[in-house]
């Protein structure tokens, strides 16, 4: 078997896009910049004929032009043509600003796809804060996507001009641009490429995947000292999408598998031509992301799209209309769905994708691990007997009697007061309520001096449910487990949390081992043959791969020993790699 890892990684400003306000006197009135230029993905664009010299082939391939186009995704379309030698008389200007300022390597050019129509003669401008200009880069543009470098640093403005395009007698038709350039790794630029996935089957911990990289690039382009090199456009949160191409042989067809997608969070130059890089999935962007938190009776969809606000997810269809009650503090937006995910009794994993994915645990076995996929080197570990759990429940019922919240000396400005218990009805003297929810308020103050708010505190209700876990040996100690900080477990389903706490530290056999890895992912329930022909039943907590060293994954198995004899009446041990039960 050969295999390869490919890195593709995005050199973006990555906030840049967000912060942006494109205008321009030149572009057709049906255009809406605000809103196309400013898509992280854009959509697919139709083939539309149109008025354009020799442009409108009658191959059955164009579609007529709409009569109402305004709503539709145009980006950038030019009032004017270009003429007969392909150079605009008036050129189009496109103006971006900042709010902030931002750093790039250089810009992308998207232009219309369909046709192949491009602009060929681009003049781009940066500006600083003041007005003065910090860059000029004048390019050629040769194909529909087109790369201009040009490293700029603290940019407020942006002046793009387009003088000419590709084909004479043509509007201008620019889809989009990204503020950097996305570059790709592969073969021996990728020195080093760690993936570790891990999963919690209770979510008692939301996990977070990561990727430790290496990358080699002979012209020092990540070299910390080249004045000329990208390191210093860096920034949290760029892009990485990692691929492994494995071929059985050398004559085989290549299959590509994605190992996920990650986020930059730290980087350092190791040499003139190498850069070590550390990234996360999107769960550990949610680690740095603030949530508010409230008072919640709504369904877990709801809730699900309050906290994941703003990033890619997947909620299991199954779970979206439980019911969802209890209090979340303020705090993180990954503090706030592990509390979501534990009371539901969902797996939260990011692994081999680019959304957070929340769905209830499998409960039958996907594969079956064999001998023949497993290296030397396995080993079984006991975990601890748990021999029962106590559940705290949590409900929350809001007060008759107005309170005094908060009181103190405050200065002029905007201050925002989080609240030591929930509230709700808040109002305020000596300042004017802003804005305010069952945790915080924010209140703007005029003259300095003394604020009060008031309101209607929440009163919390705590009930314990204790469960004992069944089939205890005899002389077993006592080994109790408590769980008593989830807020969103009320009463109605404390038992069924105990029970689902129970029947996770049951699985007591820990198997880790390396093997060839293949089709299984994070969660999966497998059975494993393991020392002496015993077979394991468990589900998949990690794996952890050493791309450059082969597809291969050191894995981690939690689960129970199972009668081999009753596994198969049951269909839970086949023939072959997978199943379909």
């Amino acid at each position: 078997m050969r295999t390869s890892t490919r890195v593709e990684f995005g050199l973006f400003d990555v906030t840049a896009r967000g912060d942006s306000t494109p205008s321009s006197g030149a572009a057709q009135p049906f255009c809406d910049l605000a809103a196309d230029l400013l898509r992280e993905e854009r959509p697919t664009q139709t083939k539309y004929g149109t008025l354009e010299a020799r442009q409108f082939l009658m191959d059955g391939s164009f579609a007529l032009f709409p009569e109402e186009p305004a709503g539709q995704f145009w980006g950038l379309w030019s009032r004017q043509q270009s003429g007969s030698d392909g150079r605009f008389a008036t050129p189009p200007v496109l103006e971006i600003s900042f709010s902030q300022d931002h750093s790039s390597a250089g810009v992308t050019l998207h232009f219309y796809e369909p046709t192949s129509d491009w602009a060929s003669d681009v003049l781009i401008q940066w500006y600083g804060a003041a007005g003065e200009l910090l860059a000029t880069a004048r390019c050629a543009p040769d194909a529909v996507d087109y790369y201009c470098a040009c490293k700029v640093t603290g940019y407020r403005s942006m002046r793009l001009t387009f003088y000419a395009t590709s084909r004479p007698g043509r509007y201008l038709k620019l889809a989009g641009l990204d503020y950097g350039v996305a570059m790709t790794f592969a073969g021996d630029q990728v020195r080093e490429a760690h993936v570790l996935e891990e999963v919690d089957l209770l979510s008692s911990e939301v996990r977070i995947n990561t990727l430790d990289l290496t990358l080699f690039n002979k012209d020092g382009a990540f070299s910390i000292l080249n004045p000329a090199g990208v390191f210093d456009v860096l920034q949290h949160k760029q892009r990485f999408t990692v691929w492994e191409d494995v071929r059985a042989d050398a004559s085989a067809e290549k299959v590509s598998h994605n190992m996920g997608t990650f986020y930059l969070s730290e980087w350092e130059n190791t040499s003139d031509t190498l850069a070590s890089f550390s990234a996360v999935d999107a769960v550990g962007l949610l680690d740095s992301a603030p949530h508010r938190g409230g008072v919640y009776d709504t369904t877990a969809a709801a809730l699900a799209a309050d906290i994941l606000e703003g990033y890619d997810y997947e909620l299991a269809p199954s779970l979206a209309e439980q019911k969802v009650r209890g209090w979340l503090p303020i705090g993180t937006r990954r503090s706030a769905l592990q509390q979501l995910a534990f009371a539901l009794g969902a797996v939260v994993d990011c692994s081999r994708s680019d959304k957070i994915k929340i769905y209830p645990p499998p409960t039958r076995p996907s594969s079956l691990i064999t001998y023949q996929r497993k290296f030397l080197g396995s080993k079984v570990a006991l975990k601890p007997l748990i021999t029962g759990v106590v559940v705290t429940a949590h409900q929350y019922t809001l007060g008759t009697v107005t309170e005094e919240l908060f009181k103190d000396e405050l200065t002029t400005g905007t201050h925002e007061i989080q609240l030591q218990q929930p509230a709700c009805c808040l109002e305020v003297t000596g300042a004017q309520m802003v804005e305010w929810d069952n945790n915080y308020a924010i209140v703007q103050v005029e003259e300095p001096g003394e604020v009060v708010i008031t309101g209607r505190k929440y009163v919390e209700t705590q009930t314990s449910i204790r469960q004992a876990a069944r089939d205890i040996p005899a002389n077993a100690k006592a080994n109790e487990l408590t769980v008593d900080s989830v807020t969103l477990v009320d009463p109605t389903v404390a038992s069924a949390v105990a029970f689902r706490v129970l029947d996770y530290y049951a699985r007591r056999y820990e198997q880790t081992f390396d093997m060839l890895a293949g089709e299984e992912v994070l969660a999966d329930m497998l059975v494993v043959q393991s020392f002496g022909g015993e077979m394991v039943r468990g589900c998949l907590e990690s794996m952890e791969f050493d791309l450059t060293g082969g597809y291969r994954a050191s894995v981690k198995v939690v689960g129970q020993r199972i009668n081999t004899t009753a596994a198969a009446y049951a269909g839970e041990i086949y023939a072959g790699e997978r199943s379909v039960i």
